[in-house]
């Protein structure tokens, strides 16, 4: 099962169809995603729509995903020429139920840097680590956008 960066799967929801492009593969070997923007009822995407800006990006076990059908392959189209993968990445620092700042994490080198408020560029970092298809549909599905995620 090949796949190749600008790869476009669709994911079905509740809501429709949402769409992930690979970008690479990472230096742990792990698929790297954009969850795109548009959600279809009739499983089209056009790359005025992959243009735009993603939701998030993540690491999912796309070959995977792609074995069991639980993602369909659409077609290749053209990464934007704006998107860069970004090394940064954010995660949650909580200890018990006490919330206490964010990590912010080199996806190459594992090096994090903890900060009690984040600045409006790293308020843009995706999330660190792997997402499974359940917690994607499920974003999705609530019309999850990383401005929200404070």
């Amino acid at each position: 099962m090949n796949i190749t960066p600008g790869d476009i799967f669709k994911i079905s929801t509740k809501i429709g169809f949402g769409f992930l492009q690979f970008t690479e593969l990472d230096s742990m070997g792990i698929e790297y995603i954009r969850v795109l923007d548009p959600i279809s009822e009739n499983s089209t995407i056009t790359q005025f729509e992959i243009d735009k800006k993603e939701r998030w990006c993540t690491g999912f076990p796309l070959r995977a995903a792609l074995r069991k059908k639980i993602v369909e392959k659409i077609g290749n189209y053209r990464i934007p020429r704006n998107f860069k993968v970004s090394d940064l990445v954010r995660s949650k620092h909580i200890i018990g139920d006490e919330f206490l700042g964010w990590f912010i994490v080199n996806r190459k080198t594992l090096k994090r840097k903890f900060k009690t408020e984040l600045s409006k560029k790293q308020l843009r970092l995706s999330p660190h680590g792997i997402m499974n298809d359940t917690l994607i549909i499920e974003r999705l599905e609530e019309n999850w956008k990383l401005s929200e995620w404070k």
